[in-house]
């Protein structure tokens, strides 16, 4: 459980920051005093001749006092009491200068305008409170005020007066400047820590995701069957990927705000860093169960082994040569672009491993076409037909027969303990059974491996991918959404995605809320984006009595939840609008706007 701290300990934390800052400040402003306080002592000596002696007394004692004061701030006491310091001196320097007044042509002594300095430097350097402040600037007021109204003559009153009405609109302009330095200090001290306490929050749930992940892996070793696995990442899918949504989306929504030269860039750049590194091990998870869901496109197994060869030569290092064969007429497949980038990654790492002193690693596609005589061999789980082969080859130490009988099992590993999860086969494995494919190995001691992958042919042109756009410059609209989402966080940051690229958004916490609030509501609702596992009433039963309603509204379904439990409330089917957790502003304005389009 992460500790949150409460409202008084946070108001007490900054508390000690400000004295730390005023403690700082007192530092600075004492020093300053000691050093033109005396200095002005030079004006003296032009306009004040004739009490040259009085005025270098007052002066003496004041420079006394602030470098008195410079001492005490470098101690304990200074920490403590840098408040009342910090006012003694200012009191001390403005009371002086007021004095001086008195004591030579009083009211209209124009020396008076050197009581502004001191307080205006006072109002900039210090974050005081109202209290604080209003309370300093009144006693440096009064100072100056009262000895002289005492000797106030006649013909001295409008100039009193005006000397007056100058020193008070420089409180005022002081007091608003302390106000504003008061709570600057404070918005950014806040915001500074809302920061390190989102980052610890992301460290926490990486590290409680890894926590999880180790503490069951140990039972799963005991375990031959793919299903414990499943159950696993199904039991730990959904709740992380609402965390995540939150994460990530919040981070994008800030990068989008920042300059590239903003300090605070890096701190946020390193949350979303830490939230994707969760992100990747959920997937990881998922991968390797089959029960993530996949994105699948038609492509060109060519084009993503032309988009991944410089990224896997510098991955298997300059002593093993990178050989590709890519024949111009290979078929095209269907499959998630990312996970078949996983597939040739996790391989090529598996061959580099297999070739520490260097050797020769071969990526291959080829068209294959499989027989009934073939298959019937039991060598694949795959009906005959027409197939497309990824196969990659190194020289490396090759395999036993028994590791050979294990090498997809998940956490089985022959590296040491420091070197490998036992992750990156089973990885494989569990992405192309998901992707209808087969996949074979072939190696023997000493002689090298051989991976063979199967995946189905198809027809149709290749789905070029869309880059990435700026939050500024993803698509827009004007229509009203209903959001409907029991996790608070993922809904109210799913609203400020929404809002902010122009729609009107209508946000209920279940599906019951939902209906009732249709009911109500007489305007037009364009779509409905809905969670589909939810309290009460799920995202499937709300859409059905929403459509039923209103004939012309469209729907979306969200979810973090596993393809097993989604495919169970039937949102899969074709035609079905869904969309998977964790989600940016990028994918989810993309595909409302496809759901519009559609």
């Amino acid at each position: 459980m992460i500790y949150a701290p409460s409202p008084s300990s946070v108001t007490g934390q900054f508390e000690r920051e400000r004295k730390n800052i005023i403690r700082r400040a007192l530092s600075l402003g004492s020093l300053l005093g000691a050093t033109l306080v005396p200095l002005f002592g030079l004006l003296d000596l032009v306009t004040k001749s004739h009490m040259i002696w009085t005025f270098i007394s007052f002066r003496l004692a004041v420079t006394v006092v602030c470098i008195i004061v410079y001492f005490i701030s470098k101690t304990t006491i200074g920490a403590k009491h840098a408040y009342p310091l910090s006012a003694i001196v200012t009191i001390s320097i403005c009371g002086s200068i007021a004095l001086m007044c008195r004591l030579d042509q009083g009211p209209i002594d124009p020396y008076y305008a050197g009581i502004n300095l001191p307080i205006l430097a006072y109002a900039i350097m210090f974050p005081l409170n109202f209290r604080e402040s209003i309370s300093v600037f009144s006693i440096v007021w009064l100072t100056y005020l009262l000895p002289n109204l005492l000797i106030l003559q006649p013909h001295e009153v409008q100039i009193f007066v005006s000397n007056n009405f100058f020193m008070i609109a420089t409180i005022i302009i002081s007091l608003l400047s302390c106000r504003f330095n008061f709570r600057y200090r404070k918005n950014q001290w806040n915001g500074h820590r809302r920061l390190e306490s989102a980052h610890k929050k992301i460290q926490n749930h990486a590290t409680e995701l890894e926590k999880k992940v180790q503490e069951r892996t140990q039972r799963l070793l005991q375990s031959e069957r793919l299903a414990v696995v499943g159950q696993l990442a199904g039991g730990i899918a959904h709740d992380f990927n609402n965390i995540l949504t939150a994460i990530l989306g919040i981070s994008e929504l800030l990068l989008g705000t920042l300059d590239e030269e903003d300090p605070m860039r890096e701190d946020i750049e390193s949350i979303s860093r830490v939230g994707n590194r969760a992100v990747n091990l959920v997937k990881q998870l998922l991968a390797f169960s089959r029960r993530q869901i996949l994105v699948p496109k038609t492509l060109n197994l060519n084009e993503v082994i032309k988009d991944v060869e410089k990224m896997l030569q510098r991955l298997i290092g300059e002593d093993i040569e990178l050989i590709t064969i890519t024949p111009p007429d290979l078929c095209n497949v269907k499959a998630d672009p990312v996970q078949i980038e996983q597939i040739i990654l996790n391989l090529a790492v598996n061959a580099r491993d297999a070739m520490p002193d260097g050797g020769k690693l071969i990526i291959e596609t080829a068209n294959i076409t499989l027989d009934k005589a073939y298959c019937k061999l039991g060598k694949v789980s795959i009906s005959p037909g027409k197939y497309v082969m990824l196969a990659t080859s190194d020289t490396g130490q090759g395999m036993s027969d028994e590791v050979k009988t294990k090498v997809f099992e998940p956490f089985f590993t022959t590296k040491e303990n420091d070197k490998g999860t036992g992750l990156g086969l089973s990885t494989v494995y569990g992405i192309v059974k998901q992707s209808g494919g087969d996949i074979l190995v072939y190696s023997e001691k000493g002689n090298g491996t051989t991976f063979k992958i199967y995946l189905p042919f198809v027809e149709g042109t290749v789905n070029k991918p869309l880059k990435s756009k700026k939050i500024s410059q993803l698509p827009k609209g004007k229509e009203t959404i209903l959001l409907v989402e029991d996790e608070e966080e993922v809904r109210n940051l799913t609203a400020r995605m929404l809002k902010k690229q122009g729609y009107k958004v209508l946000e209920a916490n279940e599906g019951k809320s939902a209906l009732s609030f249709s009911e109500q509501y007489e305007g037009t609702i364009d779509l409905l984006v809905t969670d589909v596992i939810m309290p009460n009433m799920n995202g499937k039963a709300l859409a059905d009595q929403l459509t039923a309603r209103r004939t012309d509204i469209k729907v979306l379904f969200v979810s973090g939840h596993i393809d097993s439990m989604i495919t169970h409330h039937g949102i899969l089917k074709p035609g079905v609008e869904f969309l998977q957790k964790p989600y940016t502003v990028e994918t989810l304005s993309n595909k409302i706007r496809s759901v519009f389009n559609n």
